[in-house]
């Protein structure tokens, strides 16, 4: 117990001595400090994520499809076809 005690106490005391030394030296140590803090908490939120949205076997499954719409309603998304007959329209350069 005393050597975890000491070992806490001497990572405060150089701490403490590099916020004495400016304030670039503590931003360096909470930057430091902080990205473990960060990259362990973004790992346990994409944990949770994955774990919560999975579809389990309790949990009926979405349709994630979209049904097909009916005639009267357009449909929106620009089909290959005009492509097609753009590459048509151009001319074509002769080939030597």
């Amino acid at each position: 117990m005393e050597k975890i005690s000491s070992f806490f106490s001497s990572i405060w005391d150089t701490i403490m001595a590099k916020h004495e030394e400016g304030i670039f030296n503590t931003i360096c140590l909470a930057v430091l400090l902080g990205l473990p803090v960060v990259m362990i908490l973004t790992l346990f939120f994409i944990c949770c994520h994955c774990c919560w949205s999975r579809a389990g076997k309790n949990r009926p499954q979405t349709d994630r499809h979209k049904k097909k719409k009916k005639g009267d309603e357009e449909d929106l998304w620009i089909s290959a076809q005009p492509k097609l007959l753009q590459m048509e329209k151009r001319p074509s350069l002769p080939i030597y």
